[in-house]
């Protein structure tokens, strides 16, 4: 079974023609090679779809990079909830109209509750054997790290447990670095099988038990980094070795 998040060879038809916009700007010498890609890399959706768009405005307004991340990422995800009052991007004329909008939808309520943010989350399977699910938000990330995947004993004890993931922490920054900067999506795992459980105690010996709560996270390119559940960085062989276990690829 496959479990990961749609790379740009996939959906490429539309892909390509969602970037022929900024390929004309390159060709023009008004954008540079570099830019596209990181222009491609922030944009949030699978297909590409914000790229010509803010290859414009990038041309044209030299936005600061990290606003124009928050920016698009918020307008998506209104897009999504279907909060947004603007369906096409393009009508947007400038980098301040499209945060304008998004400024509005957050003040005046009619954005994403607390608990809006807090469940958006995929799961990807809930079976016997395993639990995987996929956060959107840091909300729905923290939510997740600290219910279904919380491993590490809180301090005081009482019998409370907690993630030590960085993308389930208060601060945002970790989550939203991957997510939007680097359009990364999060498996997060738990082993529920025993005949799994026994596997992973012949494959990793001293840290089986940690290997029984797993944050997969996937790039862009397909390339894949794991942390387990002391938030211990996991080999690449041993990423092959888990996923193998535990049948994904």
């Amino acid at each position: 079974m496959k479990i990961y998040k749609p790379l740009l060879k996939e959906n490429k038809q539309a892909i390509l023609e969602n970037v022929k916009q900024a390929k004309q700007y390159i060709q023009a010498g008004k954008l540079s090679e570099e830019d596209l890609k990181t222009l491609i890399e922030i944009d949030p959706t699978p297909t590409r779809k914000f790229v010509g768009w803010m290859a414009k405005i990038w041309i044209t307004q030299h936005p600061d990079l990290d606003e124009l991340i928050s920016a698009i990422g918020e307008y998506n995800t209104f897009l999504q909830k279907g909060k947004a009052k603007t369906k096409d991007i393009n009508q947007f004329k400038s980098i301040k109209d499209l945060q304008a909008e998004v400024d509005q939808i957050d003040q005046s309520g009619e954005g994403l509750s607390n608990k809006d943010l807090e469940s958006d989350y995929d799961v990807v399977i809930d079976n016997t054997d395993l639990l995987i699910m996929t956060p959107h938000t840091h909300e729905a990330s923290r939510k997740l790290g600290l219910s279904h995947f919380a491993f590490k004993d809180c301090e005081g004890g009482g019998g409370r447990k907690e993630s030590v993931w960085c993308t389930t922490r208060k601060a945002p920054d970790r989550f939203d670095d991957y997510y939007y900067k680097h359009n990364t999506t999060f498996y997060y795992i738990k082993v529920k099988s025993q005949d799994m459980i026994q596997q992973l105690k012949q494959a990793f010996r001293r840290r089986w038990k940690s290997m029984t709560v797993v944050a997969l996270v996937v790039f862009n390119d397909g390339t894949m980094d794991c942390y387990d559940g002391s938030n211990d960085q996991v080999l690449p062989k041993d990423i092959k070795v888990f996923t193998d276990i535990i049948g994904i690829s």
